[in-house]
């Protein structure tokens, strides 16, 4: 399918209720790394060589313990393996220069997928990549320069910032997928049933090998279905 022309304002339009909804979960990673005695340092290196929001969450009581470092990165890479499907049905909007197609590779996020459209330019995903990625980043640091100056009190309630990111979240999924019915053909089709089939035998990787180990499997075997039925 052509790209559409590059229009960077609709592009941010459709990217910023994602961009404001992680802000609060990556103040609340910054606050928890502060008090955990990372510097902001620490934390602006983890956003910007890691970007992963589950990850980063992951590997900080595991910090805390003295984990050994394979340790932590194999748990990364386990919970970030469920990008490789998305990465898959969207390399092709990526340019070819190895630079530029390495640099959006690395920026995928779930929220950005989700704010995406089938025509978008490369620039366009720059631009919605790229606005989540340095608000992660950003929005860390200051979490922990605030870190310190917040009271442990206010600390010790259930807090659950990840909520509202989360909710965001389904909405720009639904809107997208609102957008993309009317232009399905049988490819397509059978594109949206192959997901379904994928949901569904992750589901039952959760039963018979239990939240911690279904991940890896279920992403190989959604990685390999989507790549038969790829539209």
């Amino acid at each position: 399918m052509e790209a559409t022309a590059y229009r960077p304002f609709d592009a941010l339009r459709r990217v910023a209720p994602a961009a404001l909804a992680i802000i609060p979960v990556s103040l609340l990673f910054g606050v928890l790394a502060g008090r955990s005695d990372w510097s902001p340092l620490d934390v602006a290196l983890i956003g910007l060589l890691g970007f992963t929001g589950s990850g980063q969450f992951a590997v900080l009581p595991l910090a805390d313990s003295g984990a050994g470092f394979l340790t932590m990165l194999l748990l990364t890479a386990s919970i970030n393996s469920r990008y490789l499907p998305i990465a898959y049905v969207s390399a092709a909007r990526l340019p070819r220069s190895r630079a530029p197609r390495a640099l959006l590779a690395h920026m995928l996020g779930d929220e950005a997928y989700a704010s995406e459209r089938e025509p978008d330019s490369w620039a366009q995903l720059a631009m919605i990549r790229g606005s989540l990625f340095l608000t992660w980043v950003i929005a860390g640091v200051a979490g922990a320069l605030m870190g310190r100056l917040i009271p442990s009190a206010w600390l010790d309630a259930d807090l659950n910032l990840g909520f509202p990111a989360s909710v965001v979240l389904m909405y720009l999924s639904i809107c997208q997928l609102r957008a993309r019915l009317p232009q399905f053909d049988a490819g397509k089709a059978r594109l949206l049933l192959a997901v379904v089939l994928c949901a569904a035998l992750a589901v039952l990787l959760i039963l018979l090998l239990g939240p911690l180990y279904f991940w890896i499997p279920s992403v190989l075997l959604a990685t390999f279905v989507l790549s038969k039925v790829r539209a």
